[in-house]
């Protein structure tokens, strides 16, 4: 460490690379990108506004004091009296400054020097003569004169642009020099603190062991995979793979977003391309990770993509595979929209590895959960196994910020463990949304609600036994006033025509029971959401899974049709879409006519508690002739 009173060095001492372990790699790397970047910037600042400021100062302060402006007529008296004893014309003759003999009183002082001023061509030879004659001498004045205001104006903007170019350029390129920095050895991860996506893991196995004894690949003739491309949905891991990889391999992983290349300066983009895939070849072996590569690497000569954004990918893509190469550099990306990315983004040589990042099975949320209770005070009646199989469709993400809700709501409740209630009331909190207590609500509209809510959990239980009830409420919560919540106890990943026909009908079972109850004409609003998902799954079975005998088996997905359907074709897929709903719609009414009394019981007993479970439910269903349908 330096003395207090020594400068540090801008330049850190220097080990060969061959000596050099991973960690003090890192710690050279930020020792280099450290220095007086700010001081600096602030340096030139000043200097800029103290250059500007000395500048207008000697410009508008003039070589002599201020003198008094006379009229002509005074300097003409005291002319023909042979009181001047210097003339001095000015512009051309325009501007006269006279030396008097005795000083000339002007408001407040007196001065021997006096300005005054005559019409352009005004003077002639013989005015000159005269003045001599009288006494004076009379010379002519030097061109150069004090500028006027308006020069120094435009030469202060002048300055002032100039050092504010300087400041933006010297800022675009100190702050990128800054942007890309090696994550520190601290905030890496391993593979112990991913859950889940054992697949990924595996896929991703050689290239740690590439970057661990890269001479053992080597010596076979074997390559590591240039670049690596995580696709998968948001939240499902596919940065804390990347770090993990660089954890287990024990090397310094980079990371960046691909916003961070697009800028509205041009060449920006491609500069800190070169930028970083100089720093990464200097750190090699390296891994550089680019979070929502979508950005950087979409598909090029699509509309409103700019030129800009052209040129960069063109970079990326020369500095992965071109003449400086890239050995010992590992280019991780990731990306939930793989449709988008140019198609020579992921030929071999570049992103040539495709590991998909699936959401995780039960076993691998019961992982994940693991993971994040380790850090958390359970208690004994949180049953993670019970939990794992009830979220199902659940990313990563969601399970951390589940368990995050529970741990906020238990230290609201003053309490020292999270139980299974506080996980309850977060998972509520998060599928239907917080309780808005200040909603008042008439006691009809309750009675209306309580039957919607009512004809949901009825037909749903008949129609779509795959789907087990959670609970029903007439709470409002979020922007619902009640719901009827399910969810499947299994992950499925093939759904039969019958379960999504019976998705359909659970969805319109409120709309069903208003209609049953209160008449065709007393039907509310309410159903609102609940045409938009039925619409939804409709046409999805129509237009894209062959589930209609009108359409038959074609499929109106654009990458199909080769662009967008037909009008004709889409005019018969509205006419299916109406056809399977109004089917479903009428089997939904004779469920809630069959099952009258349970659906008027269940209502009875939202109107009581406001909140049922799913056995109390079932329980009502059953003592009032309704069968629990068993799941397919």
């Amino acid at each position: 460490m330096s003395s207090p009173n020594q400068p540090l060095k801008s330049e850190p001492p220097t080990l060969p690379k061959s000596r050099r372990t991973a960690r003090e790699r890192d710690a050279f790397a930020v020792l280099r990108r450290r220095g007086p970047g700010r001081q600096r910037l602030l340096l030139l600042v000043l200097v800029v506004a103290s250059a500007v400021g000395i500048t207008s100062w000697a410009m508008i302060r003039p070589g002599q004091s201020v003198l008094p402006v006379v009229p002509y007529s005074e300097v003409a008296a005291a002319l023909a009296a042979g009181g001047v004893e210097e003339l001095t014309l000015e512009d051309g003759g325009n501007r006269i400054i006279a030396r008097l003999k005795a000083p000339y009183r002007a408001a407040e002082s007196r001065s021997r020097v006096v300005v005054t001023s005559v019409p352009a061509s005004a003077l002639s030879v013989a005015d000159l003569e005269r003045w001599a004659a009288s006494g004076a001498k009379v010379r002519m004045g030097d061109k150069s004169r004090a500028p006027s205001a308006e020069t120094v104006i435009q030469v202060i903007s002048l300055l002032a642009l100039l050092s504010l170019v300087a400041f933006v350029a010297l800022r675009q390129r100190g702050g990128a020099s800054r942007r890309f920095i090696a994550t520190p050895p601290s905030r890496q991860l391993t593979m112990a603190d991913v859950g889940g996506v054992a697949e990924a893991q595996a896929d991703l196995r050689d290239v740690i062991a590439y970057l661990r004894d890269p001479e053992r690949f080597r010596a076979m003739g074997a390559k590591c995979p240039k670049g690596v491309l995580l696709v998968g949905a948001p939240g499902t891991g596919k940065t804390l793979l990347a770090r993990a990889v660089a954890g287990e391999a024990g090397c310094p992983v980079i990371m960046a977003a691909g916003s961070d290349f697009n800028e509205v300066y041009v060449g920006v983009g491609s500069r800190r391309i070169r930028q970083l895939a100089k720093q990464a070849r200097e750190q090699a072996p390296c891994i550089v990770f680019i979070d929502e590569f979508d950005s950087l690497g979409g598909r090029r000569g699509r509309p409103n993509r700019s030129g800009e954004e052209e040129v960069t990918l063109n970079q990326l893509l020369v500095e992965m595979d071109g003449m400086q190469g890239s050995d010992g550099v590992v280019w991780m990306a990731a990306t939930n929209r793989e449709d988008m990315l140019d198609p020579a983004v992921r030929r071999p040589g570049r992103f040539d590895r495709i590991v998909e990042v699936q959401l995780p099975t039960v076993r691998d949320r019961l992982e994940i959960l693991k993971i994040h209770a380790a850090r958390a005070p359970l208690a004994d009646d949180v049953d993670l196994e019970r939990l794992a199989q009830l979220t199902v469709g659940h990313s990563g993400a969601d399970l951390a910020n589940l368990l995050n809700e529970a741990a906020i709501i238990a230290v609201q409740s003053e309490c020292m463990l999270i139980s299974a209630a506080h996980i309850e009331q977060a998972r509520d909190r998060i599928l239907l949304g917080r309780v808005r207590a200040g909603v008042v609500v008439t006691t009809g509209e309750r009675r209306l609600i309580a039957l919607h809510e009512a004809g949901h959990a009825v037909v749903g239980m008949v129609a779509c036994p795959d789907d087990k009830l959670h609970k029903v409420t007439i709470e409002p919560r979020g922007r619902s006033l009640g719901a009827a919540h399910f969810a499947p106890e299994a992950d499925r990943h093939l759904h039969s025509r019958r379960y999504l026909e019976g998705v359909i009908a659970k969805a319109l079972g409120g709309r069903a029971a208003e209609s049953v109850f209160l008449g065709p004409d007393a039907v509310t609003s309410g159903a609102g959401s609940d045409l938009v998902h039925a619409t939804h799954v409709a046409r999805r079975m129509v237009g894209e899974f062959g589930m209609s005998d009108e359409i038959g088996l074609i499929s109106a997905d654009p990458a199909a049709q080769g662009g967008a359907p037909s009008a004709q074709l889409q005019a018969q897929i509205d006419a299916a879409v109406r056809t399977l709903i109004s089917a479903q719609a009428d089997r939904a009414v004779a469920i809630v006519k069959e099952h009258r009394d349970a659906v008027e019981a269940i209502a009875e007993a939202l109107l009581e508690r406001d909140v049922i479970s799913s056995e109390e439910v079932y329980a009502i269903a059953a003592n009032h002739g309704v069968e629990r349908a068993v799941a397919a």
